[in-house]
Parts: structure tokens; sequence; C-alpha cells
């Protein structure tokens, strides 16, 4: 009779530890599952945000590159030539040039003797 009731005990002791290791495997996955769906929210807003800036930084670039001052270029009105009057009229626009590189020399240097004797 101790035999079947040790049994009896281990069958029963053997079912919990299943249970108990499927439910912690369903807590593991419900913890992945959330970390996911946490990372699917933040990188899906990552993305609509980086879509409207895109579309507003691009409309941007459209109107500020198609934008040409005409009355400038043409002489229009005062208000807008009061700023092309302060230059004189013969004077360019500075650019910026690099500095010309140094002459490089394909001579060998002279040798001095050796004198530490």
């Amino acid at each position: 009779m101790t035999r079947l009731l040790l049994a009896l005990a281990g069958v029963i002791l053997l079912a919990v530890t299943a249970l108990a290791l499927v439910w912690l495997i369903g807590q593991v996955l419900v913890g992945v599952g959330v970390v996911l769906v946490g990372a699917v929210g933040v990188l899906g807003r990552l993305l609509w945000f980086l879509l409207v800036t895109g579309v507003l930084a691009g409309l941007v670039y459209f109107v500020a590159s198609a934008w040409r001052p005409a009355l400038r270029a043409r002489g229009g009105t005062g208000s807008a030539r009061s700023s092309v009057a302060a230059r004189p009229a013969g004077a360019a626009l500075l650019t910026f040039a690099p500095p010309a590189a140094a002459p490089v020399s394909l001579e060998k240097p002279p040798v001095s003797p050796d004198v530490s004797a």
C-alpha cells in the first residue's frame, strides 16, 4: 500500500510541476508579447513621424528652391531694391576658394655627413 501511495504522490507532484512549468512558460510568452507590442507601437510612431517630417521637409525644400526673388533681379519696386542698392553696381559676390596646395618636390633631400665619431 505504501508503494501505491508513493506512486500516487509522485504522479500528483509531477502533474503539479508540469502545470507550474506551463504557467511559467505562459508568463514568459506574455512578457515577450508585451515587449513586441510595445516595440511595434514605438516603431510605428517613429515611422509616422519620419514620414510626416520627410514630407514637410520636402515641401519646405521645394518652396524654398522654387521661390526666386525675380523683382530684385529685374529691378522691381523700391522696397525690394533696398537690399541690392547697398552693394555697389560693379561689386561681385565673394566665393570661397580652397587654399592652394604646396608644391611637391621630387628631389631627394641633401645628405649630411655623419660626424658622430
